[in-house]
């Protein structure tokens, strides 16, 4: 995403391949996240159940309950901040490539680009 950022890059340019990567990451990354979760639940339950048979049970219920919690975090920071943010950043990328001239899409693109990248990487 951040070379998508540089002024160098023509807006319709940038906004096809955001779409692009937005699209791609779409069919990998909620399948991956849902598996995850539901990994996470049945780990934790199997050792909240299992705690006073289990020393390992025991042992490991703070760990899987604190991986359960920030899975949960993860799944809700995608689906309420990032999952609006990339389809803004689709519709623009679309207005960009029927007209590529619109500078009012370009310059939301580029400040959703801008806002992706310090919430997910930080400045640089």
């Amino acid at each position: 995403m951040p070379m998508l950022q540089l002024r160098e890059v023509p807006a319709h340019h940038a906004g096809t391949m955001t779409a692009y990567l937005l699209h791609n990451s779409e069919k990998f990354f909620p399948p991956l996240n849902g598996a995850c979760t539901v990994t996470n639940l049945v780990l934790t339950i199997t050792a909240y159940l299992h705690r006073h048979e289990s020393s390992l049970a025991a042992a490991k219920l703070p760990w899987l309950g604190a991986s359960l919690a920030l899975n949960l975090a993860t799944t809700a920071w995608a689906l309420g901040i990032m999952v609006p943010m990339n389809k803004a950043m689709a519709r623009h990328a679309t207005s960009l490539q029927a007209n590529n001239a619109d500078e009012k899409s370009e310059k939301e693109l580029r400040r959703l680009q801008a806002r992706w990248q310090k919430l997910n990487y930080g400045t640089f």
